[in-house]
């Protein structure tokens, strides 16, 4: 049997800062030594295959035990300072080589002492290498065991603390609501064993048509690259303000300019004095404060500018200094998406966040609550996300990732496979939304346009990408109840209420522009996300298209039918015509036929027909007749006078 000594001999040799989530606590040997890191690397592959080899029956036996005695010690309290730490961790393991020697009626406390060393210890995967090859199987299956039940416990327990009360909110599977139980498919359509969730969020309480239902920060964000014009705060996103002398200075000039301004007359002939610069050459607000190194990230107040230095631009300063950070940048911009960087500043906000937590912690200055003992990338495992499929940028950018933050975040490359990088991207294009804000944003051009995925209704203009660890869960509808929005003008989060929402109903909000159609919506969502939607909106907006469709060609006939009767109409019209014109016709030539010939007075059928109207030349005719025949008559009357 291995001495406890000897334990704490090996452990002494073992790095502690490969853990994304830990900090350094003491400094060991494979810092240093680069064969022995080679060593650890073989003998974690042995491990994690060991463990893969537990069969569950095996893990069933004692399952029961170990839930048993993560009881007794769910009251036991940890130290919080590193020496204490140091100190409890040796102790314990000493007590637990001590009781595996004792024989089998040891072994239960013994996996006691060793679990609890796990839980102050930096980087519990290289410690159970340890207990792997230096305590007996049983006491080692045992410790396992009791891993796996605190592991299956604290997920269970997650959406029972998280969201925090005040939030108003709860995540909940709807599959599980409704009864239903849904496989997961791969991509060659075969389905497994793993249930997939439907999680989404509910409201736990009645919330008002206008009311703001919670406020929430941001997990990580980045401007977009048209919005990166000196005008944006890089790290909170929010518009700079010009300093109140240039604004004074601007109004003067406009006012100046507006007296000098020239006559129409003079228009075409004064040149202008400044040139036009393009969106993306905008001067930088003087209100501003710029990275002293690279004075190409401005922020809007000094603690934006020291806070996004501590998490993320010590290592994606581009400098002159920095050739690799030079290049990673360069990298992400030749390949217009902003993933690379928001991975980059997800792993450096890590690493920050739980370092703050546990200087904070090691001071007693700590506020724990029960959300506070997941950490960010518990968080981000429980979101869902886009199966992608790895590209030849995405392993470029993986590698100039570990080359820029390697230095910074100790583990990195081992942590971060090509696996999970592909994996954050498929979270970051399910989950990120766009930040909107009131300021002026530059119009998207070829060179700034971006191929990121993000939830965007369009409501306002886009100037920047976000994620968030609430209202990542709030599902798709085309008749959105909420919707997010930005009263600071930062990253930071408000779901306001669109419509009244009762107690326990979910809230929705639209992935894209609700406006558009039913069939362009459709067309997005499957594109982008891979939801079919079947909300009502979609299925109301289909049935009226539909009953378009049916009604468009009993419309054609009504308008056929009506064109053809307007038709028979004007043929009846122009017949009637033209009957009258041919009974008039008939009846002036049959008028000419009654006519005599051998009658002076009567007009000659020559003379009738060569008139330009029958009729009208008989009429003329008969009344020179008749006006003959009066004066013939009245001469003979003054004659029998006389």
């Amino acid at each position: 049997m291995v001495s406890g000594k000897k334990i704490a001999a090996a452990v002494s040799v073992t790095a502690l800062v490969a853990g994304l989530s830990y900090m350094a606590y003491f400094d060991y040997k494979r810092r240093n030594d680069r064969q022995f890191r080679r060593k650890l690397r073989r003998d974690r592959k042995k491990v994690e295959k060991t463990a893969s080899k537990i069969s569950e029956p095996s893990l069933d036996e004692t399952s029961d035990l170990a839930l048993e005695l993560l009881g007794k010690l769910a009251n036991e309290s940890l130290p919080l300072t590193p020496e204490d730490k140091e100190q409890f961790f040796m102790a314990q393991v000493s007590k637990g080589e001590a009781l595996s020697g004792s024989g089998a009626s040891g072994y239960a406390e013994a996996a006691c002492c060793f679990f609890q060393a796990l839980k102050v210890y930096p980087n519990p995967v290289e410690l159970v290498m340890i207990y792997q090859k230096t305590t007996p199987d049983a006491v080692f299956k045992l410790v396992m065991a009791m891993m796996a039940q605190e592991v299956k416990q604290k997920q269970t327990r997650y959406f029972d603390v998280f969201p925090s009360e005040d939030k108003h909110v709860r995540i909940k599977d709807k599959n599980k609501m409704e009864g239903k139980t849904k496989f997961k498919e791969s991509q060659e359509g075969a389905k497994s064993d793993v249930v997939v969730p439907n999680r989404a969020l509910f409201a736990t309480r009645d919330v008002e048509a206008g009311e703001v239902v919670y406020e929430e920060e941001s997990v990580v964000s980045a401007l977009l690259p048209c919005a990166q014009n000196g005008k944006f705060c890089y790290h909170c996103l929010r518009a700079i303000p010009e300093k109140a002398e240039e604004k004074d200075e601007t109004e003067s000039a406009e006012e100046k300019a507006e007296e000098t301004e020239p006559t129409e007359e003079k228009a075409e002939e004064t040149e202008p004095t400044e040139e036009i610069k393009p969106a993306g050459e905008t001067k930088k607000s003087s209100a501003a404060f710029e990275c002293e190194k690279c004075h190409d990230a401005v922020y809007c107040t000094e603690k934006c500018r020291q806070d996004a230095y501590d998490a993320y631009h010590q290592f994606l300063c581009p400098t002159s200094s920095s050739s690799t950070a030079r290049e990673f940048a360069e990298l992400t911009q030749k390949s217009h998406e902003l993933a690379p960087i928001l991975i980059a500043k997800f792993f450096g906000t890590l690493v920050d966040r739980e370092k703050k937590k546990e200087i904070a912690r090691a001071l007693g200055v700590s506020d724990k609550s029960d959300t506070d003992e997941y950490t960010t990338w518990e968080h981000l495992e429980i979101m869902r996300y886009l199966e992608l499929i790895p590209t030849a940028s995405d392993a470029t950018a993986l590698h100039k990732l570990g080359e820029v933050m390697s230095a910074s975040v100790p583990g990195l490359n081992e942590f971060v496979t090509g696996e999970r990088y592909t994996m954050l991207k498929g979270k970051l294009d399910y989950n990120a939304f766009s930040v909107h804000t009131e300021g002026v944003v530059p119009k998207e051009t070829p060179e700034t346009h971006v191929s990121d995925t993000m939830r965007d209704d369009h409501s306002k203009s886009a100037v920047g990408i976000s994620m968030y660890l609430i209202s990542s869960h709030i599902a798709h509808n085309c008749d959105p109840n909420v919707q997010i929005v930005f009263p600071d003008g930062t990253d930071k989060a408000a779901i306001k209420a669109l419509k009244s929402i009762a107690v326990d109903e979910e809230l929705r909000i639209s992935y894209v522009d609700p406006s558009l159609g039913v069939e362009e919506r459709r067309k997005q969502l499957q594109a982008l996300y891979r939801v079919k939607c079947e909300c009502k909106k979609c299925e109301a907006d289909l049935a009226a298209a539909k009953a378009e469709a049916e009604a468009a060609p009993a419309v054609e006939d009504v308008e056929e039918k009506a064109a053809e009767a307007v038709e028979d109409k004007a043929a009846e019209v122009v017949e009637s015509v033209e009957d009258k014109v041919e009974d008039a016709e008939e009846k002036a030539n049959e008028a000419v036929k009654t006519i005599d010939p051998s009658d002076e007075g009567t007009p000659s059928f020559a003379a009738v027909a060569a008139s330009p109207s029958p009729v009208a030349a008989v009429e003329a005719k008969t009344e020179e007749t008749e006006e003959a025949d009066t004066e013939e008559a009245e001469s003979e009357e003054f004659s029998d006078d006389e």
